[in-house]
């Protein structure tokens, strides 16, 4: 399931790349994520993989804390939600 996520979002990011212009700024709202207990760095990953399409950079803005009222979690990385900014 996550690598089948990351893999379509990688296609997005080529799409993206081929239409979009030099320059360009793009916003995503994500969270990242720990299923079954496994964190997942959601924002890194996609950051990433933004980058290896052919876009310059990308930043984290966190918005929120997430996950934080369930004592019963599996992980113990704190999660969080914001906008991943690309830039092109």
């Amino acid at each position: 399931m996550i690598a089948a996520y990351f893999k379509d979002l990688a296609e997005v990011f080529h799409s993206l790349r081929r239409v979009t212009s030099e320059g360009c700024l793009m916003c995503f709202v994500i969270g990242d994520s720990a299923p079954y207990g496994i964190y997942v760095p959601v924002d890194k990953w996609l950051g990433e993989l933004a980058i290896s399409a052919g876009f310059k950079n990308y930043s984290f803005e966190k918005l929120r804390d997430r996950n934080t009222k369930w004592k019963n979690r599996k992980h113990r990385v704190p999660l969080h939600e914001g906008r991943l900014w690309i830039n092109g």
